[in-house]
């Protein structure tokens, strides 16, 4: 399923016999190309995950939902107690700035991925009193449409269960992922293209990168925030359910009930919406992707023309 990077002989980097776009990215205040960005290998990103992200796309001169990301990317940072050294604005300043000139140089289908770290450390150690600079700031630029078939995708259920706040709270958008790699690896040794990982009790919590819904009897059931992330795109579908008048229902949600659903969909910033045609080798619905879920893509694909921010404000 998936090929290992290699790099060509003119230094091009290779992925999936494909030549991957050599993107403008932010680096601690420069802008470089993405096969010159370098980082510290003692910036506390590296040494111990410690610092949060945000997943954002743009499309065209807007990017999309760029306050929600800013907010949230914030409101992480203030949990952790890392201070970012730029205001908000600044930092959509940036963003902007950043996607102007990946425009300029030819590039296309962006996403970025917006990373704020501790910073550099003195010497290893996870203790913070050990960073001795301000927080690091890299923004990586990929040359990316959205990923996962949109004809349809298959899950499998992992035993690695979803961090609960009792452990580490998935409404901080951290970027320590092993839990999930973890899960990822799973569903690869399984063939399948996600994982669904459940909460400390058992219920649905989401997939090891996406949220997970479904249509039941023309209602949106969505599972609870208690072992997932408040997803930007979760939050959307909601909105666009209540805008067709349909009912909405956040709850505690089996495996099982998503067997027997009429349609499921994962939703996220980077695969936008994707429909689920298998999980756990039991065939969802019969049709993919199903009228419902054909529906919220189309109105999904009518906000990113409707709620960017434009690059040239």
């Amino acid at each position: 399923m998936y090929k290992l990077s290699q790099l060509t002989e003119d230094g091009s980097i290779m992925l999936h016999g494909q030549k991957i776009a050599d993107t403008i990215l932010y680096v601690n205040g420069d802008f470089v190309k993405k096969s010159e960005a370098v980082i510290s290998v003692y910036d506390s990103g590296f040494q111990h995950g410690d610092g949060v992200y945000e997943g954002i796309r743009a499309y065209g001169r807007k990017v999309y939902r760029l306050d929600e990301h800013i907010k949230r990317l914030y409101e992480s940072c203030y949990t952790l107690g890392i201070d970012i050294g730029k205001t908000k604005d600044e930092m959509k300043e940036i963003v902007k700035e950043l996607i102007r000139r990946n425009l300029d140089a030819g590039f296309t289908d962006l996403h970025m991925r917006l990373q704020v770290t501790r910073g550099f450390k003195a010497q290893t150690g996870m203790h913070p009193t050990l960073n001795v600079t301000n927080a690091s700031i890299v923004i990586c630029v990929d040359q990316k449409p959205p990923i996962f078939n949109k004809e349809g995708i298959t899950l499998v259920t992992t035993w690695l269960k979803r961090y609960s706040p009792s452990y580490m709270d998935p409404k901080i958008h951290c970027c320590n992922q092993l839990n999930q790699i973890m899960a990822a690896c799973e569903a690869i040794r399984q063939g399948a293209d996600e994982a669904i990982m459940l909460d400390q009790n058992g219920y649905v919590a989401e997939t090891n990168s996406t949220n997970l819904q479904m249509i039941k009897d023309g209602a949106l059931i969505l599972p609870t925030l208690d072992s997932q992330l408040p997803g930007i795109t979760r939050k959307t579908m909601i909105q666009i359910a209540k805008e067709m008048g349909m009912e909405v229902q956040v709850r505690n949600v089996s495996v099982s009930e998503y067997y027997n659903a009429d349609e499921v969909f994962i939703c996220g910033t980077v695969g936008e919406v994707v429909p689920v045609k298998m999980i756990d080798g039991k065939k969802i619905g019969t049709q993919i992707p199903g009228p419902i879920t054909e529906k919220f893509s189309q109105e999904y694909k009518k906000m990113t023309e409707t709620l960017g921010v434009s690059i040239d404000d």
